[in-house]
């Protein structure tokens, strides 16, 4: 799909959509709890549909209303054997699943060719290490045999979904386990969000400077959850709202462990004029300035950062970006990509981008690469170029914010849809 923006002045309040990365957690808890669960707020992007899905197809019933589930389940003893599970595009789904399913029995991994080409080496070198199968190629992983208790030592510079992965299911195993981090852990947040998502289904998980203590023998106990807003999605009206004109943002958790709430701190550092009452928060139209950023801890932020540095003055660097190269694309490339298109003066390197502001931003034609973050990020530059923006694969927004255009056009922006 095509679609053209075009300059518009945008207004009014938008609610961001569920936090994909807390209903992942929250799905995968409430499918190990005996019990019926429900989780309030739910968004069905192709993420999120690839998890329940993932679900349903072993025997979980789940329930898919307007705007929340209702998960029936007999616990992690009662799933099918010899499972197909179809992950589509979603890492999370992947990551968090290959644990979670190991059994006595072969689990087949499908989905599509550019998540599994993603690393796996940390799973991989788990499985073999207690003598598990582990078969990996560019179309499917295949495992059989149930990982076992004990002490992991992970590297802290991988995808933190790794160690959620392992904390899903630690607990339920016979004796105690424990997951130390080596060297300094990146997404440190998004580990504590899969913590504090399974102390709600009743899971204790200690932590001590680098080490995660986990009890096993514990159970999954079912509950009731209100899904947060998703910060990460949040992220893409602050910024319009920051470079077009005033937004107010509501149905905000500013309590949230979600690490992309940095978006808040970035932008007042930047120069960002930020107003916030009870649960809202208004973004006005600001002169920013550039500075160095370390995107380390908050990967998703880069290309709508990249945005809004294009339009502050000075230099805006993104700093310790290796990790954006594993995205839904190499991220790092489609984001300067997408900013020279908008004649943007910016440097890439090995692990960063540097781009020179301000800018003005020209009509072009961009490409999503596949990839929502990007498509977003140039609907929002979109709205302060010169000229039209045509977006070539613009459905890409389906896997997290199927709704983002139509958002946006409820804010004022000029949309127009394309076969």
């Amino acid at each position: 799909m095509k679609i053209d923006v075009f300059p518009s002045v945008v207004s009014g309040t938008i609610t961001p959509p569920a936090s994909k990365s807390m209903l992942h957690r929250s799905i995968i808890s409430a499918a190990l709890s005996k019990g019926t669960s429900r989780i309030n707020n739910v968004v069905y992007s192709e993420d999120v549909l690839a998890t329940i899905n993932a679900f349903k197809s072993i025997g979980v019933d789940i329930r898919t209303e307007p705007n929340y589930l209702v998960i029936q389940s007999k616990g992690l003893g009662d799933f099918k054997h010899n499972l197909e599970v179809d992950c589509n595009e979603s890492g999370s789904t992947l990551r968090f699943l290959i644990p979670v399913l190991s059994n006595s029995n072969k689990v087949h991994f499908k989905g599509k060719s550019g998540l599994l080409k993603r690393p796996m080496t940390i799973y991989e070198d788990i499985f073999k290490s207690q003598n598990l199968k582990y078969e990996k190629t560019d179309l499917s992983i295949i495992t059989q045999g149930k990982i076992k208790s004990g002490n992991f030592r992970i590297r802290g510079d991988i995808s933190s979904q790794f160690i959620s992965g392992l904390m899903f299911i630690l607990p339920t195993l016979d004796g105690d386990s424990t997951i130390e981090i080596t060297g300094n852990l990146e997404s440190a947040n998004y580990v504590a969000l899969t913590i504090s998502v399974l102390k709600l289904f009743s899971i204790i998980i200690t932590t001590s400077e680098n080490v995660f203590s986990i009890k096993g023998n514990q159970t999954y106990k079912s509950t009731e959850i209100n899904t947060e807003i998703d910060f990460s999605q949040l992220a893409f009206y602050a910024v319009l709202g920051t470079i077009n004109n005033s937004i107010k943002i509501a149905n905000i958790s500013f309590d949230s462990l979600q690490p992309d709430k940095y978006i808040f701190d970035i932008i007042q550092d930047m120069g960002g004029y930020i107003s916030k009452e009870l649960n809202t928060a208004v973004f006005s139209h600001s002169k920013t300035k550039g500075i160095a950023i370390d995107i380390g801890q908050y990967p998703d932020l880069a290309p709508i950062l990249g945005v809004l540095g294009a339009l502050s003055t000075e230099k805006t660097e993104i700093l310790n970006a290796k990790r954006l190269i594993i995205k839904e694309s190499n991220r790092l490339l489609s984001t300067y990509n997408m900013l020279k298109n908008f004649g943007v003066n910016v440097n890439m390197g090995i692990d960063f981008l540097e781009i020179f502001g301000p800018n003005n931003l020209t009509g072009c034609e961009v490409d999503s690469y596949n990839d929502h973050r990007i498509a977003m990020a140039a609907a929002i530059a979109a709205t302060v170029a010169d000229s039209k923006v045509t977006i070539n694969n613009a459905e890409a927004i389906n896997k997290s914010y199927p709704n983002f255009y139509k958002d946006l056009q409820s804010l004022g922006v000029k949309i127009h849809f394309r076969s």
